[in-house]
Formats: structure tokens, sequence, C-alpha cells
């Protein structure tokens, strides 16, 4: 069976074909797949096998569509993309929105004492991915999408405002295709670019073409795929500077250990524009008590550089300050500091060459230093041979892949056959573990 790592998701022909395009500019045209309640793909590329899918207008397409991808397939996430219309009064045709959380727009069972917009026996809502989010451009708007069953005009906008007034977008698939991942517990973001507007104003512009706004979504779902393979920190698609990084980590590390904000005069510059950079336009109010906290932190290490914080502590963390300033629903989502895996992956892959960053003294253990390949490498090359042998037309087998290496002049650059098997344990557990 096709191992795949992701499921892209789009309701229409004119949502999914930008999606396509794009796998096929970045490795090679995706094959049709034999789906019998959609239409679906699969496309080889060096983010792992992608499963597309079309899977029709409406939540009960959706969620029969998703459901037969999920009893099929293992995938590590699902994207969905395409068009929504947008609520918010101050959103705009054209403008990309991240989903932080899904509800039903026009699910009601509060006579049984269910909020609005939950379904009996199901959450009150449901969340993307933070660790999806944390990877998307800072300037692309977050907060709640709500889907339901019929389309939202003039006429009853209102009310929807009234009932959801932290609502950005809605449309007819999101939340059902988030119910269904959260039943399969697999990690959920939806994408989406603002092709109308429900009851604009008299001065806005209220429309664009559906095909404009689903290449618009389908570009940065696609960028968020290819970012999320990326071998290394490099290169343009950081999210976040080094500098943030380091702030981040001793704010959090400050308020694990309670620590009193003291003068942040002497604050490296880099450090006291990072925070800057990354509060003055969603909460300035919290700059100079965060870089009064950064301070306590530095000063802190450079007292004891024996001290430290684990992942777990700084994750903890993290999601008390969402707690307390109100950002893991609605409008609002917490982006900034990123999680521990973002700064693991930025930092070489090791949590304790993070740790040293700050100035902390950690336990140097296993020595890395003769190790020719990282376990990223071998995912890397695994995922390029995938997109070569597809291109091949031939099974991605420990054979080809020798082939590969022979025929691609990559002998020394990339880890052997051999070494593969050593690491993995078998060719299976390698392609296995590299989604191919």
């Amino acid at each position: 069976m096709t191992r795949i790592r992701a499921i892209v998701i789009a309701a229409q022909d004119e949502e999914i074909q930008p999606v396509l395009e794009q796998l096929t500019a970045l490795a090679t045209k995706p094959a049709k797949l034999a789906c019998p309640v959609a239409a679906a793909w699969v496309a080889a590329s060096t983010s792992g096998n992608i499963l597309v899918l079309r899977t029709g207008i409406g939540l009960v397409a959706t969620s029969n569509a998703l459901g037969w991808a999920m009893a099929r397939f293992t995938p590590k996430l699902v994207i969905s993309t395409g068009s929504a219309g947008g609520l918010a009064k101050d959103v705009e045709v054209g403008e990309v929105v991240i989903g932080t959380t899904y509800r039903y727009g026009t699910a009601d069972a509060t006579a049984f004492g269910y909020a609005l917009g939950q379904v009996p026996g199901q959450p009150e809502y449901y969340t993307g991915a933070t660790d999806l989010i944390d990877q998307c451009p800072p300037e692309i708007r977050r907060g709640l999408m709500l889907s339901g069953d019929s389309f939202v005009t003039a006429a009853n906008v209102g009310s929807t405002r009234e009932n959801f007034p932290e609502a950005l977008t809605t449309d007819m698939e999101t939340t059902a295709a988030a119910q269904v991942c959260h039943a399969w517990d697999v990690p959920f973001i939806s994408i989406r670019c603002v092709s109308d507007l429900c009851g604009p104003a008299a001065d806005q512009d209220y429309h664009i073409g559906l095909d404009y706004a689903s290449a618009a979504s389908a570009k940065a779902a696609i960028e968020l795929l290819v970012y999320l393979a990326e071998p290394g920190p490099s290169g343009p698609s950081q999210r976040f500077s080094e500098e943030s990084l380091i702030a981040a980590l001793l704010l959090l590390f400050a308020s694990v250990n309670n620590l009193k904000p003291t003068d942040a005069t002497d604050l490296p510059a880099n450090l006291r524009e990072a925070v800057t950079e990354q509060y003055e336009a969603v909460r300035p109010d919290l700059i100079e008590a965060s870089l009064g906290l950064i301070a306590a932190g530095r000063q802190a290490i450079a007292e004891d550089p024996t001290v430290t914080l684990t992942a777990k502590q700084y994750d903890t963390e993290r999601a008390n300050l969402a707690r307390e300033l109100g950002l893991t629903t609605g409008r609002g989502q917490l982006a900034w500091p990123p999680t521990s895996q973002t700064i693991i992956k930025r930092f070489n892959g090791y949590w304790n060459d993070a740790l040293s960053k700050v100035g902390m003294r950690v336990q140097s253990g296993r020595k890395r230093g003769g190790l020719k390949f990282s376990d990223q490498d071998y995912v890397t090359a695994l995922r390029t041979f995938a997109t070569w042998s597809a291109k091949q037309g031939i099974s991605p087998s420990y054979k080809a892949y020798q082939q590969w290496i022979k025929d691609t002049d990559r002998r020394g650059a990339v880890p052997s056959g051999a070494a593969i098997r050593q690491r993995f344990g078998s060719w299976r557990a390698a392609a296995q573990e590299a989604q191919i």
C-alpha cells in the first residue's frame, strides 16, 4: 500500500486544480487513484507522498471522502484549502486566512445545554494543529472559521456575526474535515482565501474570481508542506529569526522559574527588536514586561549556567501563557513563542543545542561529530529518490535506490543503500519512516 505523508483536500475542481499544478511543478504529475467517493490523486515529492482529494461540496461529502482516506492511509497531517466567504467586517477579498479554531455555524443544540455551534457529543470547537500554524508566515491572519450546510449571504449574515462575533470566514467543508481529523487524532489545518464578502459595506470590493482565491490558498498550503520537509534551518522559509527563538527560550525559562522582571536597559538590541517584532501588531502591551523577564532570565543563567529547561517545561509554560492571554480560541492564536519542536528543528535537531545558545551548560552526551549524515539527510535522500523513481515509472525499491545513486552521480553525497538498511533496520522500515 502507498504510504501517505499528507492529505490536501478541496471541494471543487477549480479549487483542487491549483494544488495539482503546484505539485506537478515541484515534482511529478500526480497519478490518479481509484476512490469510490471522491476524485483522488497521489503525488510523489520531496515532501513525501501527498494524497490530493477533490471531496465535493458540503459537510457530508467532505466527511465521506476524508473518512475513506483515513481508513486506508495513516497521514501525518491534513490540510484543507480553497475559497471562503468573509465574515469579519475588516476582512478583505483576496486575503488568505488560517483557521485556529473551527465551529459549525448552523449547529444549535443549546436547548440541551450545548454551546452554539457545538454538535452534541462533540467538542465545543475543533482546534488547528499548533505546530502547523506556527510554521505559517506570521503576516497571514489567524482565527475562527465556521462551516455550515448553507451559504451565508447579506440576508442572514447579521445573525451569524451576532452569534459568532470572532469568526473570520465561513465555508461548507472545513469543520467537517476538522471533526474527522479529531476522531482519527490527525493534525489538521485549514488555509482559505476569501473570495466573497458576506454582506459587504458599500465601499468594499466584495468578489474575486474563484480561480484566484483557489490559487492563493493552494500556494500557501503547498509552501507549508515544502517548508515542513526542509532538512535544515537555512533558506527563505524561516518563520522566526534566531534572536526571536533565543528570546522565547529566555522568556519561558524566566516564567517557569517565577523570576521577576528586571531592568532591560542593557538587553541586546537584537533581542529587543525580536520581541517588538513579534508583539507590536498583536499585543504591544506585553513588550516591556516580556523584555524584563528576558533580562531576568539572562541574568539568572549568567549567575548559574548549570540551570536548565526541559522541552516539556517549555511547552507547558507556553500553553499557560496562551491561556492567560486568551489566545487559544477565537480570533487570536499564540504564534510566538513557538513550540519546542520549532526550536529543536532550527537548532540542528537538538534541544541541548538551543539551551547552549542561551548560555546554559549542557552535558555533551554522545559525540555527534563523527556522523556524516543526519536523520534528516536520510529522509531527504529517500524522498528525493522517490520523486526520481516516480518520474522513471519504477517502484522505489532498494535496487532502484542503488541505481539512482549511480545514474545521478550521488555516491558519497547521500547515504548508501547499505547505510540506510543499517540505520533503519530494513529497507521497508526506512521507506515507512520517509513516507515513500
